[in-house]
């Protein structure tokens, strides 16, 4: 196993660096978001088609974090992470002359397939150099830096398309072209691995391991795991449909509907940051108790935006406050939630984490695709999606006894109970 470090031996650059990656996506998402309507009037097809290279992006990056996650467990982080911000940055060149949809669509698969493998190696890296209760705080943190990038993504998107919207993905290869060369400065390997080469029938393997691993004849690092990424696939289901819900069902303008996706993300941000530090001095079994607080908060204001949507007329000022409070329960779930799931793992952590992220990209891709096949230009199939995601994840937390839960994290925490 690795050694994992003490606080105080964490470099100070690595969570900073480990955010900038992680934001590859909201930038490679939020930021076009405005733009559709440019995008479809250039190409010649409705904005709903355009959603498709959306997509395309969500499964790519779920293909891409499927792979990449194993392979770094087999040959270490550094490589895959510079492999898939190399595809990322020619991908996004690509993009800027493309001239039918189908070409769109495809570029921005391959895109997110570099995204993937990049950001794969996020959770596994800060685990390498993380004990099992620090994690969550850690992960916490990452995440609320890297909130910056769905904040200003939608200003910056809105403001390169005054260049036209072909420019939003120069700033990606930019962004990433930048991030290529600090990464490989500036972060050494985390993961010492004898092997030269990867395997791709290794990964079955890994992943079935993953799903079959059990604490103390119970499956409950899976359990957290799915139910996290069930909980997180609502943001994508929010972001698949972002254009419609301001732009087409409130008649929010370009200019205002930067200010209207950045308060959801703004409130995320803010929960975040407490929760990073709330976390920071937390047992395992006090980071599970938040973990569940989370879901439920998160189950009680999805039901009450579901209730808004059907049984009044919804204006922008009921619909905005409730789904800000659903979004920001993400602040407490996704740290708490990853945390609680990579504990239990040190050598299969790559493969962990790609579980926990494919999950989220496929919950989240499969359920906004229903909700736009089912939308009868209203709210309800789009919040309807988010309840059943929500719903699903409750559900699974209570299968896991609370007395089970509780005696299995102290072992884990305490080393009785290794990380495999």
């Amino acid at each position: 196993m690795n050694q994992k470090s003490s606080p105080a031996d964490l470099p100070r650059f690595v969570l900073p660096i480990m955010a900038a990656v992680v934001a590859i996506g909201p930038f490679a998402i939020d930021a076009y978001l405005p733009a559709f309507p440019y995008i479809a009037a250039d190409l010649g097809v409705s904005p709903l088609a355009v959603g498709y290279s959306l997509s395309a992006y969500l499964f790519g990056m779920a293909f891409g974090q499927l792979l990449g996650g194993p392979i770094s467990d087999q040959i270490g982080r550094r490589n895959i992470a510079a492999a898939g911000l190399s595809v990322f940055v020619l991908a996004s060149i690509a993009i800027m002359f493309v001239d039918r949809l189908d070409y769109l669509i495809a570029a921005r698969a391959v895109q997110a397939i570099g995204a993937g493998f990049a950001s794969a190696v996020v959770m596994p890296t800060i685990r390498d150099l993380s004990p099992p209760e620090k994690l969550a705080s850690r992960l916490a943190m990452v995440f609320f830096i890297m909130l910056v990038a769905p904040l200003i993504a939608p200003i910056i998107g809105v403001g390169l398309m005054q260049l036209g919207w072909r420019w939003i993905f120069g700033f990606l290869a930019l962004y990433c072209l930048f991030l290529l060369v600090i990464y490989l400065i500036f972060l050494p390997e985390t993961k010492v691995s004898t092997q030269k080469k990867f395997s791709f029938k290794s990964i079955y393997s890994q992943y079935r391991f993953v799903f079959q691993y059990r604490l103390e004849g119970v499956r409950v690092p899976i359990l957290y795991g799915l139910s996290a990424a069930l909980s997180s696939s609502i943001m994508l289901i929010y972001v698949f449909n972002a254009s419609f819900i301001f732009q087409t069902y409130f008649g929010v303008s370009d200019v205002m509907f930067p200010l209207f996706f950045g308060v959801n993300v703004l409130a995320l941000g803010i929960v975040q940051g407490l929760s990073a530090r709330y976390l920071r001095s937390r047992n395992l079994i006090e980071v599970a108790a938040f973990f569940r607080f989370g879901q439920r908060l998160q189950l009680i204001a999805i039901s009450l935006l579901c209730a808004a949507v059907i049984f009044t007329d919804t204006t922008l000022w009921i619909f905005v406050p409730l789904m800000v409070i659903s979004l920001a329960c993400l602040g407490i779930v996704s740290p708490s939630g990853s945390g609680l799931f990579l504990a239990s793992f040190d050598d299969h952590s790559g493969s962990a984490s790609s579980i926990l992220t494919t999950g989220a990209f496929a919950f989240g891709g499969l359920l906004g695709v229903l909700s736009g096949l089912l939308n009868k230009a209203d709210l309800l199939s789009i919040v309807g999606m988010m309840l059943i995601a929500t719903l699903l994840a409750n559900l699974l937390l209570m299968t896991l006894s609370r007395t089970h839960e509780k005696s299995v994290l102290e072992k884990v925490q305490s080393g009785e109970i290794a990380a495999v």
